[in-house]
């Protein structure tokens, strides 16, 4: 962990089997607080001790992962991330919402959205079409900026010779035929593909045999190794997964699962190598996208159709619901034979998507600015980091 860093558990981690099991003590500290009690022995419980950190925070982010605020996970939106921006604005705390995907909203709780997102004092967005949702919410009182997602601000670098071992020991390259093309590949479980499906099982033995069938395409016809990747683990691992297809296979000897010992950083250095990535896996298709990898995209979210446009190749995104055997080998062809094409418009696209992507951290920058100044309503905001979307704008 970085120096100055401390990770401390609110009540994340209980929230999605126990729903607002934590509300009542929350509520309590807030009560005792505003009476004026003393709390510090209180501290040594870590739900606690994170509602301290947030009471004497300059600044509160609200970073969520995915479109957390929105319709596709509202089994914990409401006992979790909005009760986050309820907690800040309870105690007066300045707040920002860091860069997420939101949306979309059609249900009854828009109401308290929006109450709760108005009281942020600014807003980043990952992707242009969660701009349109929270544009269609009515969201009015915060800054709204559409950056590029976080992941882009940061460089990969690995040693070459680190990497040439990681390629060799996971058997990705063999040096008997070092020009065989290498095809990645992250898929993704029911959880995401399927969640909304009448019957997610079948859909996804349906999903699992496209899959495989593809593999075996693959192989056939690029005379290439196929690498997957896997990105959970625990008791969300796509292990199983990736299993469960390589099980349904006929060319096993060519496909390589990379080892679960390694980092992000080392998975995106081995990504870098790919002459194709068929990304399910959101976060595949932003490292692929980092090195200039030609990627086709399985979008589950609106997240993965808003980067693939930024990257300015949407015309190589595969909707979840449009799955099949026939639409996944004809986009790869296209991918494939095009791969040059595609190489050159992410690295022409790049250097704006890293621009682009620093916007939510300069946000931050100008709010912390700005409460030195002991100003931080929206003019004054807007005044400090007038130029900036600008001067990234792709």
């Amino acid at each position: 962990m970085p120096e100055g860093v401390e990770v401390l558990r609110t009540f994340t981690g209980w929230d999605r089997r126990f729903p607002f099991f934590h509300l009542p003590m929350i509520l309590l500290w807030l009560g005792l607080r505003k009476l004026g009690l003393s709390l510090s022995g209180l501290n040594r419980f870590s739900l606690f001790r994170g509602l301290n950190a947030i009471s004497s925070a300059d600044v509160v982010l609200s970073a969520p992962g995915g479109p957390y605020i929105g319709e596709l996970y509202r089994g914990h939106e409401l006992s979790e991330h909005l009760l986050h921006l309820w907690i800040a604005q309870k105690l007066g705390r300045p707040m920002m919402v860091y860069g997420p995907s939101m949306g979309p909203f059609t249900s009854g709780r828009n109401r308290i959205r929006r109450r709760l997102l108005n009281t942020a004092s600014l807003i980043t967005l990952r992707d242009p079409i969660s701009k349109q949702y929270l544009d269609g919410l009515g969201v009015k009182k915060p800054l709204v900026y559409v950056a590029a997602d976080s992941a882009f601000q940061d460089s990969v670098t690995i040693a070459p010779e680190r990497l040439e071992e990681i390629l060799g020991t996971e058997r990705i390259v063999d040096p008997t035929e070092p020009d065989t093309p290498l095809i990645g590949i992250t898929p993704a479980g029911a959880r995401w593909n399927f969640r909304n499906a009448a019957d997610p099982r079948a859909k996804m033995a349906e999903y699992v045999d496209v899959m495989a069938r593809t593999v075996d395409h693959l192989v056939e016809n690029y005379r290439c190794r196929v690498v997957f990747f896997p990105q959970l683990y625990g008791r969300s691992s796509d292990l199983p997964l990736i299993q469960s297809i390589v099980e349904k296979t006929q060319c096993a000897d060519q496909i390589r699962i990379l080892s679960n010992t390694y980092d992000s950083d080392i998975q995106q250095a081995v990504i870098s190598r790919m002459d194709l990535m068929i990304a399910n896996r959101y976060h595949s298709a932003i490292f692929a996208i980092k090195q200039a990898v030609p990627v086709v995209c399985i979008a589950y979210e609106h997240k993965a159709k808003g980067v693939m446009r930024q990257a300015g190749v949407e015309e190589y995104l595969i909707d979840i619901g449009e799955l099949s055997f026939e639409k996944m080998t004809d986009v790869v062809r296209r991918g494939w034979q095009n791969r040059a094409v595609i190489r050159k418009t992410l690295q022409e696209r790049l250097p704006n998507l890293r621009k682009s992507a620093q916007i939510s951290s300069v946000a931050v920058a100008t709010i912390l600015r700005c409460l030195a100044m002991g100003k931080c309503d929206r003019q004054t905001l807007a005044s400090e980091i007038e130029g900036l979307e600008r001067a990234v704008k792709m």
